[in-house]
């Protein structure tokens, strides 16, 4: 299962153009960038962090837990769609 969702979710982000960065077996971690974007899947729980700049708030970080294929799939196209399920934190 776990290995599944590390192919998903390399599958998906190459789809949207993607390039992966770092994977991090241990922590069951993978890193993508695309402009300027990363965004780092935790494939164990489906727990996906986004690391953006946004327009008025400057450098932030969203997390979404318990993410699915379709959601994944959105994420990987839009990194700043709005899902409901997550939190986001604001770096300094």
């Amino acid at each position: 299962m776990i290995a599944a969702r590390l192919r998903c979710a390399r599958f998906t982000a190459e789809a949207y153009g993607w390039k992966e960065i770092d994977h991090q077996e241990k922590n069951r971690m993978v890193s993508f960038r695309r402009d300027g974007t990363r965004i780092n899947v935790y494939y164990s729980k489906m727990t996906v962090g986004t690391c953006l700049k946004h327009p008025t708030k400057g450098f932030t970080q969203l997390f979404r837990r318990n993410v699915t294929e379709k959601m994944l799939e959105k994420i990987f196209n839009y990194p700043r769609v709005h899902t409901d399920r997550g939190y986001y934190v604001k770096s300094h």
